[in-house]
């Protein structure tokens, strides 16, 4: 996708951004200003824009203003682990995450739905209580995109921005979302599930993973995403691309189409 062809960072956005920010710290989870895309550093769209990100995170209204002022376009990364009491399960559906899911699922049994964000990349992240007992963070931990968030870890959060141009969402209407309406205690699905298998258990590779079919590109965000969530999560999908292409002026409506494409 073209630079040019991004929606353009409207101020509505920025407040909106903004407010979002001190929503989540109302709900104790500290934030951070995130670098948006197109930004000059190593990972723009997840790279924290302020040093000793994991202790710098903060609920203060008056610093969460201040660091917007400061980057107005800025992305909202959540800290999970402790802090927050948040523990998440990063699926990345073009790394093979819907595979390695299904395979750990097989094993253990069926996730407990939960509350739920659509990544700017076509995955998920599936929200959850922090078992209180520590939850490394760790890459691919059981099998290609795979990922959990725990102690010292960070999401991006809606309605920041993918480097692809799309925003990150929640399914559903999360408006009146308090932390103890969280669904699925990480015990629920046993701890030691979700931490690094023992070397005794090796752990899962791509050769071990049933074949993941390629779904329409429209649905690709709900495909790593437990069976009972993906209705939901396609209506989400096509109610916000819906929203972005009727939006538009005319004349900007194919142009628009071919953003959501990305």
């Amino acid at each position: 996708m073209q630079p040019d062809l991004l929606p353009p960072v409207s101020l509505a956005y920025r407040l909106t951004l903004r407010r979002a920010a001190l929503y989540y710290a109302g709900l104790g989870w500290p934030v951070v200003p995130v670098a948006p895309p197109g930004a000059a550093v190593a990972r723009p769209g997840k790279q924290p824009l302020v040093r000793d990100w994991p202790a710098a995170a903060s609920t203060s209204p008056e610093q969460i203003q201040a660091w917007w002022r400061q980057w107005p376009d800025a992305n909202i990364g959540i800290v999970t682990g402790p802090r927050s009491g948040l523990g998440i399960l990063d699926l990345d559906v073009d790394k093979g995450g819907a595979a390695s899911l299904a395979a750990v699922e097989s094993r253990v049994g069926c996730l407990p739905g939960t509350v739920t964000v659509l990544t700017g990349s076509g995955g998920a992240h599936l929200y959850y209580r922090h078992p209180g007992i520590p939850l490394l963070s760790a890459a691919d931990v059981h099998g290609p995109g795979l990922d959990v968030r725990g102690d010292g870890g960070l999401v991006v959060a809606p309605p920041s921005r993918h480097p692809c141009g799309h925003r990150y969402a929640w399914v559903g209407d999360v408006r009146g979302m308090r932390r103890e309406t969280l669904v699925g205690y990480l015990v629920d699905w046993p701890a030691g599930q979700l931490t690094p298998p023992r070397r005794s258990s090796p752990p899962l590779t791509s050769s071990s993973l049933p074949p993941a079919e390629s779904p329409p590109v429209g649905l690709r965000a709900s495909s790593g995403i437990p069976e009972a969530h993906r209705e939901a999560c396609a209506e989400a999908i096509l109610q916000t691309l819906y929203e972005q292409i009727s939006s538009r002026p005319r004349g900007q409506r194919t142009r628009t189409l071919y953003w959501a494409g990305c």
